[in-house]
C-alpha cells in the first residue's frame, strides 16, 4: 500500500543498522535502546529483575528523574546498580546515567522564593530551572542512584514554566532564565558532577503551541555548547514531527550542532487529543475474556443499582439532596460507550474524579448516620462497606473493558503496519508479547538521527519485545520507502 508522496526533508537514511550510537560530543557507544524507568519504583523484585535483565542484555543507557515516583525510581536504579556491581555484574563505566529535574511538589519549596526560583503551575503544581533547586536536585539524584556522576542532565520540561498560572512569565524569560542555569551546569560539567547537559521537552517540535520551545533559541542562550550533548523529546507513530516534516526538524538541528537525540513515550502516544497506548498482546492466563467480562460487569452493575435503590427507599424525602448522590451504577451504565473509547482518560476519570468523589459523599452519610442508634448506624455502614467495595469493583471492570477496546484498535492498527509494510510482516518470534510494541519500536529504530529511543521497561516481558525490536532493526532493517508509507499513511496524520 503507497500512498502519494508528500513533501518532506527528512524520512530516514540507508545507513548501516547498528545495535550502538555514539553520543558526539562525550565519545560514549550507548545502546540504541533505552531503559525507561518512569513507573519504576524501589522494592518491586518485577522492576529490578527487568532492569537487570535488559542490563545484561547490553541496553547501556537508563532514562529516570527526580519526580519518577518522587525519587523512587532513581532509588531503585541506585539500589539494583549497587547489587549488580556487588556482583560483579555490571562495569559502571560502560553505563550511561541520564537523569532530569524540574518538576516539583508544594512540599519542595521551603527555602525558595516564588516567582524567581519557581512558578505555580497549578494548585499542586509548580516547575522551575533555578540554578539553586537544580543543584539540590542533582545533588538528591546522586545519593539516590548511589554514584558520583550523572552522565546526562536535563532540564524537564521547561516549556511548562510558560504556563505558569499568573501567565507572567514569557518566552523571553524562560530564555533567559535557561542562560542562567547553563551557566551553572557547565561548572557542573567542570567540577565532573556531571558529564553533560541537556533539555527534555514535549513541545521542542511544535512552532504552533502555545509553550513551545525552540531548539535553536535554548543553544542560543548556551555559552559553552561544548556542554550542550543531548536533547530528548516524545517520538512514536503518531507524533513524529521531530523527524518528520516539510521545514527543517529538530532531529536535523540536532545533528547539525552535535547534539545527541533521545526520544520517549514511543508507546504512548497523544493521537486526536486522546492518549493512546500502543500494544495489542492477548490477555494471559488468569484474565477474563471479553464475554466473562460483559458478564461479570452486567452482575456488579447490578448490584451497584440495587444497593443504590435500596439507600434511596431507606432515606427520608427531606434528605432527597443526600440520596441523589448515589447515582453512580446508572451515570456510568448510561455512559459505558463513552467509557469504553479511550482506556487511558477511562482510567484517570474513574480513579481520579468518581472514585474520590463516592468518598467524599460516602464520609457525608457516615456522618449522617451517627446520629441513630447503634442497629440502625450499623446497618448504613454494612451499606456503606458494600457500596464501595461494589463500585469499586465495577470501576475496575470498566476499565478493564475500555483496555480491551483499546487493545481491538491496536490490533487493526497492527494489520494496517503490516499492509505498509512487509518488512514489519516479517515478525514470527512466539515469544513477542505485543506484536505491535515491537513494531512501533522498529519504525523509530529506522532513523538514523534518532540516537537512542527511551522506552518503559518495568516489566521483563517489556524488556524483551523492546530487545526483540532491536534485533530486528539490525537484521531485517525497514528501508527509507517502507518508512515514508507509513508517515504519510493517513491514519496517521
Amino acid at each position: 500500500m503507497v500512498f502519494p508522496r508528500i513533501a518532506c526533508r527528512h524520512f530516514a537514511t540507508n545507513a548501516t543498522p547498528s545495535s550502538t550510537a555514539v553520543i558526539p560530543k562525550l565519545g560514549r557507544h550507548v545502546s540504541r535502546i533505552g531503559f525507561g524507568a518512569y513507573r519504576i519504583a524501589p522494592g518491586e523484585p518485577r522492576h529490578a529483575q527487568a532492569l537487570r535483565d535488559a542490563l545484561k542484555a547490553g541496553v547501556s543507557i537508563i532514562d529516570t528523574a527526580s519526580n519518577f515516583a518522587n525519587g523512587g525510581s532513581e532509588r531503585a536504579i541506585g539500589e539494583t546498580l549497587e547489587d549488580m556491581a556487588q556482583q560483579e555484574q555490571l562495569d559502571r563505566q560502560s553505563l550511561t546515567l541520564v537523569s532530569k529535574a524540574g518538576y516539583l511538589t508544594a512540599d519542595q519549596l521551603d527555602g525558595f522564593e516564588p516567582g524567581k526560583d519557581y512558578v505555580q503551575i497549578n494548585d499542586k503544581s509548580f516547575h522551575t530551572v533555578s540554578p539553586k533547586i537544580l543543584e539540590r536536585e542533582i545533588t538528591s539524584s546522586l545519593e539516590r542512584l548511589k554514584t558520583n556522576k550523572l552522565d546526562i542532565f536535563l532540564i524537564n520540561g521547561p516549556e511548562r514554566m510558560l504556563m505558569a498560572k499568573n501567565r507572567s512569565y514569557t518566552p523571553a524569560h524562560l530564555y533567559q532564565d535557561l542562560k542562567e542555569s547553563f551557566q551553572f551546569l557547565d561548572s557542573q560539567v567542570a567540577n565532573g558532577t556531571i558529564g553533560g547537559y541537556g533539555v527534555c521537552s514535549n513541545t521542542m517540535a511544535l512552532p504552533a503551541a502555545a509553550d513551545h520551545v525552540s531548539l535553536k533559541d535554548v543553544l542560543g542562550a548556551c555559552i559553552k555548547p561544548e556542554n550542550f550533548v543531548a536533547i530528548e523529546t516524545p517520538v512514536n507513530l503518531f507524533e513524529r514531527e521531530v523527524v518528520f516534516g516539510d521545514q527543517k526538524t529538530v532531529s536535523e538541528i540536532a545533528k547539525e550542532n552535535d547534539i545527541y537525540l533521545m526520544t520517549n513515550r514511543p508507546l504512548n502516544a497523544i493521537a486526536n487529543g486522546q492518549i493512546r497506548v500502543l500494544v495489542n498482546h492477548v490477555f494471559g492466563e488468569g484474565q477474563s475474556s471479553e464475554h466473562q467480562l460483559m458478564e461479570k460487569m452486567t452482575q456488579t452493575f447490578s448490584q451497584v443499582s440495587n444497593l443504590e435503590s435500596d439507600m434511596m427507599s431507606e432515606l427520608p424525602l427531606e434528605e432527597e439532596t443526600l440520596a441523589s448522590k448515589f447515582v453512580w451504577g446508572q451515570v456510568l451504565s448510561e455512559n459505558l460507550a463513552r467509557l469504553a473509547v479511550n482506556h487511558f482518560a477511562t482510567k484517570h476519570y474513574l480513579t481520579q474524579q468518581v472514585l474520590p468523589a463516592i468518598d467524599k459523599d460516602l464520609k457525608t452519610l457516615e456522618e449522617y448516620a451517627s446520629q441513630f442508634d447503634d442497629e440502625k448506624a450499623q446497618s448504613f455502614n454494612d451499606w456503606m462497606a458494600a457500596y464501595k467495595q461494589n463500585v469499586h469493583t465495577l470501576a475496575d471492570d470498566i476499565v478493564s473493558y475500555a483496555y480491551i477496546d483499546t487493545l481491538r484498535k491496536n490490533s487493526e492498527l497492527d494489520r494496517i503496519l503490516d499492509a505498509l509494510s512487509p518488512t514489519l510482516s516479517r515478525q514470527d518470534n512466539q515469544d513477542i508479547h505485543s506484536p505491535l510494541t515491537v513494531k512501533a519500536l522498529r519504525v523509530l529504530l529506522g532513523h538514523d538521527q534518532i540516537g537512542t529511543v527511551f522506552t518503559g521497561m518495568r516489566d521483563p516481558v517489556y524488556v524483551n519485545d523492546a530487545l526483540q525490536a532491536l534485533d530486528k532493526s539490525i537484521k531485517d532493517p525497514l528501508s527509507q520507502q517502507d518508512i515514508n508509507d507509513i508517515w504519510q499513511c493517513p491514519i496517521f496524520q
